[in-house]
C-alpha cells in the first residue's frame, strides 16, 4: 500500500469525469486514500442516503476517505456578517462533518476568514459545530489560504485545543505567499496535507517537482511533525499545462508523489 492519498476533484475541471471513473483510475495507480474534494466550492447538502451511497461507491474500489474538504461556497463564507448566510454556512458545515464520519474521515478542512475583522464571528462559527466534531469524533483542520494568516491561524490555535480545531498545511499556498516558516511552526497541529506545486505566482495545483517548492524540506518537515496519516496530494489537472489524457496524467502525478516522498 503506497503511503499517498489523492484528492478525488484531480480531473473535476478539466475532463469532468464521473465518480466511478476517476475513482476507478486512482485505484488502479496505487492510490488507497483519498481526500474527499468534491463540492468544495458549492453549496450542495448531502442526504444520508448521498453520503451512504458514496461511501460504498469508495469502498468498491478498495477506498478509504482519508478526510474531506469543507464547503466553501462563493456566497456562503465563514466571516459572513448575514445572519442568515451564517446559518446557511453551519448548515453546510454540519452536514460535512456528518459525511466525513459515515465515509471514515476524521478530519474536515475549514477556510478561513480572508480578513481579520471576520475573526471573531468565524470563531463563533466554529463553536456552534464543536459538540457535532466532538460526538462524530471529526476534527477541524484550518487552512492556511491568504497573505499572512498564520497570524489568524494563531489566535484559532490560542482559541480552540488541538482536540477539536487542527492544522491543514496547504504548501502551495504558503509559497504563494512566502510564509512557510511561520506555518511551519503549527506541525504539533497537522491534521490535514494539501501537498502540491506552483512557481510562486499563480495557484496552480500541479505535482511535486513542477514548480519551486523544495520538496525534500517539506518532507522533512512533515516527518518531523508527529502528522501519521498517509500523505495526501491535491493536485488539479489543468490543460494549459498539460494536454495529455487523464491516464498519462495521473502517470506523470503519481511518478512525481513517489520521487517526493522518496
Amino acid at each position: 500500500m503506497r503511503p499517498m492519498s489523492i484528492t478525488t476533484d484531480m480531473f473535476n475541471y478539466s475532463y469532468k469525469l464521473d465518480m466511478p471513473t476517476k475513482l476507478g483510475l486512482f485505484a488502479g495507480r496505487g492510490f488507497r486514500f483519498v481526500h474527499w474534494c468534491d463540492d468544495w466550492n458549492n453549496g450542495v447538502i448531502y442526504s444520508e442516503k448521498d453520503m451512504r451511497l458514496y461511501r460504498e461507491t469508495l469502498e468498491s474500489y478498495g477506498l478509504k476517505c482519508l478526510d474531506i474538504h469543507g464547503a466553501d461556497a462563493p456566497q456562503v463564507k465563514i466571516g459572513a456578517t448575514n445572519q442568515s448566510v451564517q446559518k446557511e454556512y453551519v448548515r453546510l458545515l454540519e452536514n460535512r462533518i456528518e459525511f466525513c464520519s459515515i465515509v471514515g474521515g476524521d478530519s474536515v478542512v475549514v477556510h478561513p476568514p480572508k480578513d481579520a475583522p471576520d475573526l471573531d464571528r468565524s470563531i463563533q462559527i466554529l463553536e456552534r459545530v464543536r459538540t457535532l466534531c466532538e460526538d462524530q469524533g471529526v476534527v477541524l483542520a484550518i487552512e492556511n489560504c491568504f497573505p499572512g494568516d498564520h497570524e489568524m491561524l494563531a489566535r484559532y490555535f490560542e482559541r480552540f485545543p488541538p482536540e477539536f480545531l487542527g492544522f491543514c498545511f496547504d504548501v502551495g499556498h504558503a509559497n504563494l505567499y512566502k510564509n512557510s516558516d511561520e506555518l511551519m511552526k503549527f506541525g504539533a497541529r497537522l491534521k490535514a496535507l494539501h501537498l502540491h506545486d506552483n512557481k510562486g505566482v499563480t495557484d496552480d495545483h500541479q505535482p511535486p517537482f513542477w514548480g519551486t517548492i523544495d520538496w525534500p524540506s517539506v518532507m522533512r518537515w512533515i516527518g518531523q511533525s508527529g502528522y501519521t496519516k498517509q500523505v495526501n496530494f491535491e493536485i488539479t489537472h489543468r490543460p494549459k499545462y498539460f494536454g495529455g489524457t487523464p491516464e498519462e496524467y495521473l502517470d506523470y502525478a503519481v511518478d512525481s508523489i513517489m520521487r517526493a516522498l522518496s
